[in-house]
């Protein structure tokens, strides 16, 4: 996350390109917790307090009729290392859970390559209530 200081360097363009950006993070990031695909909640509330910040700078600006035309480099790989940051960590998940799904398609795969001339199956009588009238009324025959 950008710091005020560095939220103030953004331009306007920038700024809202950044708001937008975060939306979408933070919307991803309150999906994913509720889905339970993710498990860290201190983002959300860290991407809520950043959202806000630069709203703020928005406001401000609009009141006092800024206008910042150039963002600096700095503050440029700021953003680009923070936004992959957060998109690996939406993602790396995702990618476990995809591991896991082709494991048991491996596993049932492995399962049906087995043949079943090996096993012997035996019929057993299911057991419910039913089932008791069924002996007395064979025992009486």
């Amino acid at each position: 996350m950008l710091l005020y200081s560095e939220i103030a360097q953004l331009s306007d363009r920038d700024l809202l390109d950044e708001i937008e950006n975060a939306r979408n993070s933070l919307f991803r990031q309150k999906m994913g917790v509720r889905t339970k695909h993710l498990k860290d909640t201190h983002i959300v509330k860290a991407l809520r307090k950043y959202i806000a910040q630069m709203l703020t700078e928005l406001r401000r600006r609009k009141q006092l009729g800024e206008k910042v035309e150039k963002t600096s480099s700095e503050v440029t790989k700021k953003t680009e290392e923070m936004h992959s940051m957060i998109e690996k960590a939406q993602t790396s998940k995702k990618k476990k859970a995809e591991k896991k799904v082709e494991k048991a398609e491996q596993v049932a795969e492995k399962v049906e390559a087995k043949s079943s001339k090996d096993v012997k199956v035996k019929k057993v009588e299911k057991k419910g209530f039913f089932s008791r009238k069924k002996k007395t009324e064979e025992k009486e025959s």
